[in-house]
């Protein structure tokens, strides 16, 4: 079934993002940085399969025009503080269960909305995963949509050429949009995640494919457990092994032997995440059987009621469903694995803490030995001050 994913971040110099570098990696292209004096060259990049700039509905009907670019060096031009946020970035995950037209559509029309809500430019980048990295691990039906927005509003001046004026109303603080009578920026970013899940869906729904939910597993009532972070280190060491397996595969199927690949995990926390990724399946398995069962009611209830001519309804095509054979025992056993998870969870809390309370008293007992220390001296070179003058009174008495 489709997931849902529609995140956002800044591409900010505080970080040390440029938006020409960015659109550069995203659209793999060649692109002159002029603010840094430097070429981005990704036209090599594997995966990307279409880039388009999609301009407001007002700049389009008006035959503007702008190339990649101009348009992100002009972005970086129009921001004068070395902190400032030059490009926003919306990733979206696009339903593997389309086809590429199809995908490519609805990127381009959530890009498209986008932009004529705040009047700004879109880069649109839709992604697919490479061999290199499905070989690695990767889901070979990650598509997906890279697209970049100007944090300025564009406008067309008197040469008929496009300029970027104010910033957005996305990128003003929290402070100044309640100054303007507006909703926090989160409620906003919450609003356009339901923006991609409408437009998903309306074609998915056209399909008959399964729908996306823009809401959280915990506000739809799912007790799916979040996995452990892994991290570089242990990141590294799981793709090492799934190579080295490869490898293992591959010099196997050469001398024409079979060889099993071991998909046990290298790490501790990959096979607790692998524990996790299993309690959550049978979870999720359970809750699909348990809406199934609700929708076989629901139509009976409606075939009843066309027997008895209450009234009609028409037949709607049912989505192919293979329920889940859900076993008590196992979902028992995950939920206690689950439960000393979180048990180790809250004791790594508690640890931290104490650890962060003795980190706090010592840094206060070191200031205090400081503060005493410097007390200490400060008395000392009064007393030798107070010494040398009542000397230096000595000596002008015996001079005398």
């Amino acid at each position: 079934m489709a997931i849902f994913i529609a995140s956002t971040k800044s591409i900010s110099r505080s970080s040390g993002q440029s938006a020409v570098a960015s659109a550069s990696y995203r659209a793999g292209v060649e692109l002159e940085d002029k603010r840094y004096g430097k070429t981005h060259d990704y036209s090599k990049k594997h995966g990307v399969m279409s880039a388009d700039i999609i301009l407001p509905s007002a700049l389009a009907a008006a035959n503007a025009d702008i190339d990649r670019s101009d348009l992100w060096n002009k972005a970086e031009a129009a921001e004068k503080r070395k902190d400032a946020r030059v490009a926003r970035e919306w990733l979206v995950n696009l339903p593997y269960e389309l086809d590429e037209k199809d995908r490519k559509a609805i990127a381009h029309q959530f890009a498209q909305t986008l932009a004529d809500r705040y009047g700004t430019i879109a880069d649109c980048a839709i992604h697919q995963p490479t061999q290199k990295e499905i070989d690695r691990g990767a889901d070979p039906r990650n598509f997906h949509a890279h697209i970049l927005f100007t944090t300025r509003c564009a406008e067309i001046d008197d040469d008929n050429l496009i300029i970027l004026t104010d910033k957005a109303s996305i990128e003003l603080s929290d402070n100044k949009r309640r100054s303007l009578g507006m909703e926090r920026v989160s409620h906003e970013i919450k609003e356009v995640r339901q923006i991609w899940e409408q437009i998903a869906n309306e074609k998915l729904a056209e399909h008959n494919h399964e729908l996306i939910d823009s809401r959280s597993y915990a506000e739809q009532g799912i007790d799916i457990e979040p996995q452990l972070k892994m991290g570089s280190v242990a990141t590294k060491l799981e793709r090492e092994k799934y190579e080295q397996e490869l490898r293992k595969a591959e010099k196997a199927k050469a001398e024409g032997k079979h060889y099993e690949i071991d998909k046990t995990p290298a790490t501790h926390l990959g096979s607790i995440n692998e524990i996790i990724n299993e309690r959550n399946e049978l979870v999720w398995g359970a809750e699909l059987a348990a809406n199934q069962k609700v929708n076989d009611f629901a139509d009976q209830t409606i075939a009843d009621l066309r027997e008895s001519k209450l009234f009609i309804v028409p037949a709607a095509p049912k989505p192919e469903y293979k329920p889940s054979t859900v076993s008590k025992d196992e979902l028992e056993q995950a939920e206690s694995v689950i439960e000393q998870i979180k048990q180790v969870r809250i004791q790594r809390q508690i640890a931290k803490e104490a650890a962060d309370k003795l980190e706090r008293d010592r840094l206060a007992q070191q200031k205090r030995d400081i503060a005493a220390q410097e007390e200490r001296e400060r008395v000392l070179e009064q007393k030798e001050k107070q010494q040398r003058q009542l000397e230096k009174e000595r000596d002008q008495i015996a001079a005398q």
